[in-house]
């Protein structure tokens, strides 16, 4: 029983340290307080329902990182009869990742959404695909987020599992 309360708390403490690192003002990967309501909305019923959440907001998120790149794309541009990219449908796809992203809590996709918005209004290509504020930025802003969540759903299904054997040895 002891060991199981110590395994708990480090499990506790690992999951806080993982909190911290998302909610710092220089990665700024999540809103605290958004991703607070989505783990309240989390219970014994449904054990998964962040996991789940994640997972739709990420394949969402992935999808519209591939549109973006492939409207981004020389073959894309070249197709056009301007030579450019079809700003506006970058712009639509922005506004759904950006407005996703809010409702998630990832501020640090909203801001680069926001970033690569105003390079489009600008229509400057090199800056929407390389450099502050471009698609690569945002792709690589996403990727942390993703590799982050996937960590952190993993500790609370750790801290779950461990939680219930401890019920059962009761």
């Amino acid at each position: 029983m002891g060991k199981t309360k110590t395994t708990l708390e480090e499990l506790e403490e690992e999951r806080s340290a993982l909190e911290q690192e998302a909610y710092d003002e220089k990665t700024k990967l999540l809103n605290r307080a958004q991703f607070q309501e989505l783990l309240e909305l989390q219970n014994e019923e449904e054990p998964e329902f962040v996991a789940e959440i994640v997972e739709m907001y990420l394949a969402d998120a992935k999808e519209m990182l591939n549109e973006l790149s492939k409207l981004f794309s020389e073959e894309k541009v070249k197709e056009a009869e301007d030579g450019k990219p079809d700003y506006n449908t970058v712009r639509a796809v922005l506004h759904k990742l950006k407005g996703s992203s809010s409702t998630f809590g990832a501020d640090g996709v909203q801001q680069k959404c926001e970033e690569l918005r105003e390079h489009c209004i600008n229509e400057d290509l090199d800056k929407c695909r390389t450099g502050e504020g471009s698609l690569e930025e945002l792709q690589s802003n996403v990727d942390m987020l993703s590799e982050f969540l996937a960590k952190y759903t993993a500790k609370i299904k750790e801290i779950y599992e461990l939680s219930r054997e401890a019920k059962a040895d009761e």
